[in-house]
């Protein structure tokens, strides 16, 4: 059996799978600005296209955790992701994050785990800004 990995992982602004199985994915970011805490996401998708055994079905969970492993959101990683690989080993994955609230400032791991290997991870830093940024501009990263 060959081990599951993901080939793409990111968060993003919107992502559909089209009839056809195509993946669309719009507005990738890996920053998000806040002005108070909690503060976060209204809304996001973290999509994935998993690699791995064709024609297997497999069981994940989402977790976000910040550098010392510690689970930040610990409910949805009782979420399991059902998913069927297909005849090539591989599957598209949207993931639908709502209301997520953090607590600080800093970097927050997104993980898909099969078990207890990571299948893939993206990283997510959440920044504190003040509240009066009238005419002041941002370079982004990106």
């Amino acid at each position: 059996m060959k081990k599951l990995k993901t080939e793409i992982i990111a968060l993003c602004d919107y992502a559909s799978i089209s009839r056809e199985g195509k993946l669309s994915v719009n507005g990738i970011f890996d920053e998000v600005r806040v002005q108070k805490f909690p503060g976060g996401l209204a809304r996001a998708f973290l999509v994935a296209t998993i690699s791995g055994t064709p024609d297997t079905a497999y069981k994940l969970n989402l977790k976000i955790e910040t550098k010392n492993n510690k689970n930040v959101h610990p409910s949805l990683g009782d979420t399991v992701l059902e998913t069927v690989t297909g005849p090539n080993g591989r599957n598209n994955l949207v993931i639908e994050l709502n209301g997520l609230p953090f607590q600080e400032e800093g970097e927050y791991q997104f993980k898909l785990y099969d078990g207890d290997h990571v299948v893939g991870s993206t990283l997510l830093r959440v920044l504190k800004v003040s509240g009066t940024n009238e005419g002041v501009s941002y370079k982004l990263p990106n």
